[in-house]
C-alpha cells in the first residue's frame, strides 16, 4: 500500500516523497540558520512517519464520516510520530520532541483542544497513547520503504518502546521553560515550504538566503541631503528624521548589512515600495542574477504588474517563504512575534541578524504604537541591526525608541540642519470651514487645470465625494482609491494613481489614507480632511513632491477641512489630536523647521496603553490563536466575497480566491447577520448581495446598507 501525505486532492503527495522534500529543506534552512544540519534531517525525516497510522490514511481518502470522527479521541498525527523516536539515538529526543510535536498544534491551550497536553487533560495519558498506537505492530512496517535510503534505518519497534518514548515526550512538554524553541521553528519552516512547493521546492530554494547588493544606493545628489551624509558609522540601529524627498529610503537601505526587511504601513506604499526596490536592484540583470525581493501583505499575490496596457497576474508564490534576500511589508507581518502567534519560531530564525527598516513610525497611534515599540525590543533581542525613518515624530516618542532600542549610543541618530530644513518649505496651508467650501476649492482648481488630490479619512465619506465628482465633473477623469475593493479591483485602481499623476491637465483622485505613505506621486493641490498632524505632514508630501534647483522656495496649496463637533466623525483617529493638530496648523507657510515644535504641542507625552496581557511569554512548543492578533489590531478580520463571484471562490484555490475578497472591519458586518452567511472555505468569507458591491459605472465598491438589528455575536470559524 502506497502511504500518502496528502489527500488526493491536494494532489494525492506520497509520504516517501513528501518526507524527502522535507529534509531536503531542512537541511538548507539549518545550513543558512547555523544549526546542526545531521540532527534536523532527522527531525523531518520523523515529523511525519505518524501519517501511516491507518485512521489518517482513511482520512485521507475520505473514508471517515462525521460520526466515526465524534466517536473517537481526536487522532493528531505528529503524536503517533513520537512513536519512532527509539529510532534515534537517546541524547537527540530532546531536540526531536521540539521539531515534531508541535510542529502543527500547539502542545496547550490550542485552539481547538488538540495539543498533546489538551488530549491528555481530557482522555489521559493511556487512552492518548492506545489511540495513537493502534495496532502498531501492523502499521509500522509501511514505513520501511519511506526510511529506506535515508540517514536512519527502521527496525520494528515494541510496543514498551513506544509507550516509553511516548512518556518521554509527555514529561518533556510537561516540563519545558518559558521561550521559543529554534528546533520548532526550523522544522516548520520547512515543512511548510516544502509543502506548498513539493518536487519544485529545491530549484526554488537556490537563490535563497543570499544577501543582496545594496550597492546602487550607494549615491548621491545635493537635492537629497541624506545622500551627503556618512552612513558606515559603527553604530548598530539607526534613526533618521528628515521632511519627504530628503533621500530617506536610500540611507536606510545604505545602512544595512544583511537581508533586508522593510516595513511601511499601507498597501499602496508597500507595492510602490517593492516595485522601487527590484526596478533599483535588477534592473538590467538575467534570471539568473537578480536579487531576490519580495512583498508580503494582505493582497501581496496581487499584481501591479502591466503587460500590452493590462494589468496581468504577476506569479509571486515565494512571498511569505523564508530566505528572501530583501522583503517589503508591513509591520502587522512581524507582529506574531511578540503575540507569540503560530510560526513565530520560524519568523525568528528567518530574521535573526537581518536588517530590519521601519519606515514612517509615527503613522501608528494607540495601541499599535506600543506593540511596535515591543516589536522594536524584540527584533533587538533576536540580533536585528534596526533603522528607523520618519518625516514627523514627537520627541517624546523618540526616546521610547531609542530605550527600545538599548540607549542612544547604539543608534546612529540623523536629522538635517535648519538650513537644509528651510530649504523643503514646501506647502502653504489654508483652513476650510466646512465640507462645501472643500468640494468649492476642488471645483475652482479643476476649472485651474489642477490635479488635484481629495484625500478621506473614511470609505464612506469618499465614495460619497465620488458620486458628487462624477455628476459635477463629467469632462474630467476622476479615480476613487480605498480599501473596501476586491482585492483585485484594488490593485487595478492603485496602479491608476500614477498615470493620473502623470495626466497632462485637470484630474481628481479621491482617496482615503492609503496614499498617505511613501507614494512617489505629486499632485498640484490637495483638500483634506483633518488628521494628526504627522498624518497631515505626510498626506503634504504627495503634493509638490518632486524638488529641483528651481522650484526651492516655491509652494504649492494644501487645504485642510474643519474637524467635525461630532467625535465619531474623526474616527479613526484620536479626537482632541485630530482637534489639537487642526488649531497648531499655520494658516499660510509650513515651515519645517517649525515643525517639530508644532508635533511637540499636540503629542506631548506620547501615550502607550497597555497590551501585557496579550504579549506575555509562553512556554515554548506553545502559540495564542490569531484571533489575539486580530483583536489587539482591531484591524480588517473579515472578508466578504460577492454571490456573483461565491462559485469561482468555491471552485478556486489559494491565490485565485484571494483576489475575490473584500476586506471588511467586523463591526461593519455585525447588523447584517441575518443576510449573510459564512462559506466554510478558504478565508471563511461572507457571501454578500451583489447589489453591496458596485464594480461598473461609477465604481465605488462595497457599500453596507445600514441596521437597526442588534449586532451579532463574532462566529469563532472566523478566528
Amino acid at each position: 500500500m502506497t502511504l500518502l501525505a496528502k489527500s488526493p486532492e491536494q494532489g494525492g503527495l506520497t509520504l516517501h516523497d513528501h518526507t524527502r522534500q522535507v529534509t531536503d529543506a531542512i537541511v538548507l534552512f539549518a545550513n543558512a540558520y547555523g544549526m546542526p544540519a545531521d540532527l534536523a534531517e532527522k527531525g523531518a525525516l520523523l515529523h511525519d512517519l505518524g501519517k501511516a497510522h491507518p485512521y489518517f490514511q482513511r482520512v485521507l481518502k475520505g473514508e471517515i464520516n462525521q460520526d466515526e470522527a465524534l466517536r473517537s479521541i481526536p487522532h493528531r498525527h505528529e503524536l503517533s510520530s513520537l512513536l519512532f523516536l527509539p529510532l534515534f539515538n537517546r541524547e537527540d529526543w530532546e531536540p526531536l520532541v521540539e521539531m515534531v510535536v508541535a510542529h502543527h498544534k500547539s502542545v496547550e491551550e490550542d485552539a481547538r483542544s488538540r495539543g498533546l497536553l489538551d488530549l491528555l487533560n481530557q482522555y489521559g495519558p493511556d487512552k492518548v497513547f492506545l489511540r495513537h498506537a493502534e495496532d502498531f505492530e501492523v502499521w509500522q512496517q509501511s514505513l520501511k520503504e519511506v526510511l529506506t535510503s535515508t540517514a536512519v534505518a527502521f527496525r520494528t519497534i515494541t510496543l514498551e518502546e513506544a509507550r516509553e518514548a511516548f512518556n518521554f515526550a509527555i514529561a518533556y512538554a510537561e516540563s519545558i521553560p518559558l521561550g521559543w524553541s529554534k528546533w520548532r521553528g526550523l522544522l516548520m519552516a520547512a515543512d511548510h515550504f516544502a509543502s506548498e512547493f513539493m518536487a519544485e521546492a529545491a530549484g526554488l530554494a537556490a537563490n535563497f538566503f543570499k544577501t543582496p547588493d545594496l550597492s546602487f544606493y550607494n549615491r548621491s545628489h545635493p537635492l537629497y541631503p541624506l545622500s551627503l551624509i556618512p552612513s558606515d558609522t559603527e553604530k548598530r540601529h539607526t534613526l533618521v528624521i528628515a521632511p519627504t524627498g530628503a533621500g530617506k529610503t536610500d540611507f536606510l537601505l545604505k545602512r544595512c548589512q544583511g537581508r533586508v526587511v522593510y516595513t511601511l504601513p499601507f498597501q499602496a506604499s508597500i507595492n510602490a515600495m517593492y516595485q522601487r526596490i527590484s526596478q533599483d536592484l535588477n534592473q538590467g540583470k538575467t534570471e539568473e542574477q537578480k536579487e531576490d525581493v519580495r512583498r508580503v501583505h494582505a493582497a501581496s499575490r496581487i499584481s501591479l504588474k502591466k503587460k500590452d496596457g493590462k494589468l496581468v497576474t504577476e506569479e509571486q508564490y515565494l512571498q511569505r517563504q523564508a530566505g528572501a534576500g530583501v522583503k517589503v511589508t508591513t509591520p502587522h507581518q512581524l507582529l506574531s512575534l511578540i503575540f507569540h502567534i503560530s510560526g513565530y519560531e520560524a519568523l525568528s530564525l528567518d530574521l535573526q541578524g537581518c536588517d530590519i527598516i521601519l519606515d514612517e513610525v509615527h503613522v501608528y497611534n494607540g495601541q499599535v504604537r506600543t506593540m511596535t515599540l515591543k516589536l522594536i525590543e524584540r527584533l533587538a533581542e533576536i540580533g536585528c541591526r534596526i533603522h528607523i525613518g520618519t518625516a514627523t515624530i514627537a520627541d517624546s516618542l523618540v526616546q521610547h525608541i531609542l530605550a527600545a532600542l538599548g540607549g542612544a549610543e547604539k543608534v546612529q541618530q540623523v536629522r538635517l540642519h535648519e538650513g537644509e530644513l528651510q530649504k523643503f518649505n514646501r506647502h502653504e496651508v489654508y483652513k476650510a470651514s466646512d465640507e462645501t467650501t472643500g468640494r468649492e476649492i476642488v471645483s475652482q482648481a479643476l476649472a485651474a487645470n489642477e490635479r488635484v488630490l481629495f484625500v478621506a479619512n473614511r470609505v464612506k465619506l469618499a465614495q460619497e465625494r465620488y458620486l458628487w465628482a462624477m455628476d459635477e465633473f463629467p469632462d474630467i477623469s476622476v479615480l476613487l482609491v480605498h480599501s473596501r475593493y476586491r482585492r483585485c479591483d484594488r490593485a487595478a485602481l492603485e496602479s491608476e494613481i500614477y498615470r493620473y499623476n502623470e495626466m497632462q491637465g485637470p484630474c481628481l483622485v479621491i482617496a482615503t489614507q492609503v496614499v498617505e505613505v511613501s507614494l512617489d506621486i505629486s499632485f498640484d493641490r490637495m483638500v483634506t480632511d483633518a488628521a494628526p498632524l504627522d498624518a497631515l505632514v505626510q498626506r503634504f508630501g504627495r503634493v509638490h513632491r518632486k524638488r529641483t534647483e528651481a522650484t526651492i522656495g516655491t509652494y504649492r496649496p494644501v487645504h485642510v477641512i474643519v474637524p467635525s463637533e461630532e467625535d465619531k466623525d474623526l474616527l479613526p483617529y484620536e479626537p482632541d489630536i485630530v482637534r489639537r493638530s487642526f488649531d497648531a496648523l499655520p494658516n499660510g507657510l509650513l515651515e519645517e523647521n517649525e515643525l517639530q515644535r508644532l508635533i511637540n504641542s499636540v503629542y506631548g507625552d506620547v501615550p502607550l496603553p497597555s497590551v501585557d496581557v496579550h504579549t506575555a511569554p509562553l512556554p515554548m512548543l506553545c502559540h495564542r490563536p490569531k484571533s489575539v492578533l486580530l483583536e489587539a489590531l482591531e484591524i480588517e478580520s473579515a472578508v466578504c466575497v460577492r454571490e456573483e463571484d461565491k462559485e469561482k471562490y468555491l471552485k478556486s484555490r489559494g491565490n485565485e480566491r484571494q483576489t475575490l475578497e473584500i476586506p471588511v472591519p467586523w463591526k461593519s458586518l455585525m447588523g447584517q447577520m441575518s443576510q449573510i452567511s459564512p462559506l466554510e472555505v478558504g478565508s471563511y468569507p461572507y457571501i454578500i448581495p451583489d447589489e453591496w458591491y458596485n464594480s461598473s459605472g461609477h465604481a465605488i465598491g462595497l457599500t453596507i446598507p445600514k441596521s437597526n438589528a442588534v449586532p451579532a455575536a463574532q462566529p469563532t470559524q472566523m478566528l
